[in-house]
């Protein structure tokens, strides 16, 4: 998993943007040409047509991965939904619903050839699709629920127009149209954002079984506030909020332009409890302005203009992705507690067990430089009690050791490993006697949209005598998320080698990337990562052998207490 930018990896912490845009493609008998694509009336909406909308949203997608002519491209898929959703408006009779969706499914054509395998129950498979809504005849009525059906069963093959599988097998999304001058608020591409959306992770995102609430519920719970946006800023919003339900740390809505272009250059924690100054960002050579010295090292944020922190981080926390509570407010803090819209913010702090009040100057976000997943700091430094030091966050051309003499090894991982940068660390076989697993992976199906599988078995190392037998100590935070983590997993089975620190972000497996109306882009795992005896690390992360934490003390004395533990730990 390769990262270019060292601010996307943590403001989403995993981002590769390689998404392919290409407009959509082939009317089928210039159907789609023939069709008007009006917008839906704006008025007040029953529960009725957000019953129906939902199951609109359901059909299509469902559809759209499984339907041979849909998966081949021959239709206008987006069009289709602009066309039948008006339809379904004010549709008080099941009956009558059910109706309009047979017709409108005729207009498909569907291989007569019903030759799908049943899916048999192995070991391998770690997540079903859930489609056994399609057999409801209560909802459905048995003509819909046969003719959907009979789409599932037709025999497909591995090509799909609107996804793919990428080397390592997550999902790769296609051809999807962006609009990108499409207008808002437009209900069209409100609901086709969310539907697209929606249909996404319902069949290619591998921590589906995770979901704190049922899908469907959240589908339910979600059309009206798409019917409701105002403007570009409220769907991007609502946008986020509905990303955010996933609970993954790698979630993103990217595209929409941070509202807030001006922050504080200093770096925040959450550290028992509070909110506290770290570090500062390093400040860009081209900024010519002045920078506010106010926060120092170890003040306690209390009051952002007026707002208490407690306030401002309970407000955030529907519109902000995390894994676990530890990369939820890892994001919070360092990414929205010190940003503004004006070039000041009030601000109340406590040095010293002291209340204090300043009007900070704030500089624009393009001049700052986040240092957490990188610094120019060397990879390799040895201690003067014989212990060697590896911080694999370093920016600085480096190679792992060839040979290592000393007592004992620490290896940081509070950062994001650069693949550029650092050689030789993703196998490093210095560490292992002999090959071991160390870790499993689950991956989507292009045959059977929905189902994730365990095919890949990720090994560490190889026979090799002249491995290291000394200890080692992997130094793991809330800033070790994806391939630090992955990268955490392999060094944890090298022979006496414990983790130390807290429990990571909880987010592994390289991303999918998907598009969406108005030029934005959907960011959510699409691989599964566990350990080889197939235990969770989703939203759980890496928990240490032995944990230690930071304090405010050891933050305001300039302590790294992690790093101190460590060397401790190899000297006793």
């Amino acid at each position: 998993m390769k990262r270019k930018n060292i601010y996307i990896i943590f403001s989403t912490i995993l981002i590769i943007l390689s998404v392919v845009i290409i407009t959509t493609q082939i009317d089928k008998k210039n159907h789609s040409s023939q069709q008007k694509n009006s917008e839906m009336p704006i008025q007040e909406y029953t529960p009725i047509d957000v019953k129906n909308l939902a199951l609109l949203c359901k059909i299509w997608g469902f559809m759209k991965y499984y339907h041979p002519e849909i998966r081949a491209g021959k239709y206008d898929w987006d069009r289709e939904l602009f066309y039948i959703m008006p339809s379904l408006i004010s549709i008080t009779s099941k009956e009558k619903r059910n109706e309009i969706f047979s017709k409108w499914m005729d207009k498909f054509d569907v291989p007569m050839e019903q030759n799908r395998k049943s899916l048999t129950h192995t070991d391998s498979i770690k997540l079903y699709p859930d489609i056994n809504w399609i057999d409801d005849t209560v909802t459905l009525g048995a003509t819909l629920s046969n003719k959907l059906r009979k789409i599932h069963n037709v025999e497909q093959d591995t090509l799909s127009y609107y996804v793919g599988l990428h080397k390592n097998k997550n999902a790769i999304f296609k051809h999807e149209n962006d609009y990108p001058q499409c207008p808002l608020p437009n209900i069209n591409y409100q609901l086709l954002a969310l539907f697209r959306l929606w249909n996404a992770i319902q069949y290619y995102y591998p921590y589906r079984y995770l979901f704190r609430e049922d899908w469907n519920e959240t589908l339910l719970k979600y059309i009206p506030l798409f019917l409701k946006i105002r403007n570009k800023e409220d769907y991007v919003n609502t946008l986020k909020m509905f990303i955010a339900e996933i609970h993954d740390a790698h979630a993103q809505i990217i595209g929409g332009g941070r509202t807030k272009k001006f922050l504080v250059p200093v770096m925040i924690r959450f550290i028992e409890g509070r909110a506290i100054v770290t570090d500062y960002y390093e400040i860009s050579p081209n900024y010519q302005g002045s920078i506010d010295n106010s926060l120092q090292i170890g003040d306690i944020i209390l009051r952002v203009n007026n707002e208490p922190v407690d306030s401002l981080i309970k407000r955030m926390i529907p519109y902000t992705p995390g894994s676990n509570k530890a990369s939820l407010y890892r994001n919070i803090v360092l990414f929205e507690l010190l940003w503004s819209n004006d070039k000041e913010l009030y601000i109340d702090y406590e040095r010293d067990g002291r209340p204090c009040k300043a009007k900070i100057k704030c500089i624009p976000q393009k001049y700052t430089i986040l240092t957490i997943a990188q610094k120019s700091q060397p990879l390799i430094t040895t201690f003067p009690s014989n212990i060697l030091y590896l911080y694999m966050g370093s920016s600085i051309e480096g190679e792992m050791p060839k040979e290592i003499k000393e007592k004992g090894v620490i290896i940081d991982l509070r950062n994001y490993p650069s693949s550029k940068k650092i050689k030789g660390y993703i196998n490093y076989e210095l560490l292992y006697p002999y090959p071991t697993n160390c870790a499993l992976a689950t991956n989507g199906s292009l045959l059977y949209p929905g189902l994730f599988t365990f095919d890949q078995t990720s090994k560490a190392g190889k026979k090799n005598r002249e491995y290291y037998q000394g200890e080692k100590v992997i130094l793991v935070n809330e800033f070790t998320q994806s391939h630090a983590e992955f990268t955490a997993m392999k060094y944890k089975q090298a022979p006496k080698a414990i983790v130390m620190g807290s429990t990571t972000a909880g987010a592994d497996g390289n991303i999918s990337i998907i598009t969406l109306p108005g030029g934005l882009k959907a960011i959510f795992t699409g691989l599964g990562i566990y350990y080889p005896n197939k235990s969770e690390t989703q939203q759980i992360g890496i928990v240490p052998d032995i944990e230690v934490k930071s304090t405010i003390q050891g933050i305001r004395e300039g302590r790294d207490e992690v790093l101190e533990a460590a060397i401790k730990y190899l000297n006793r």
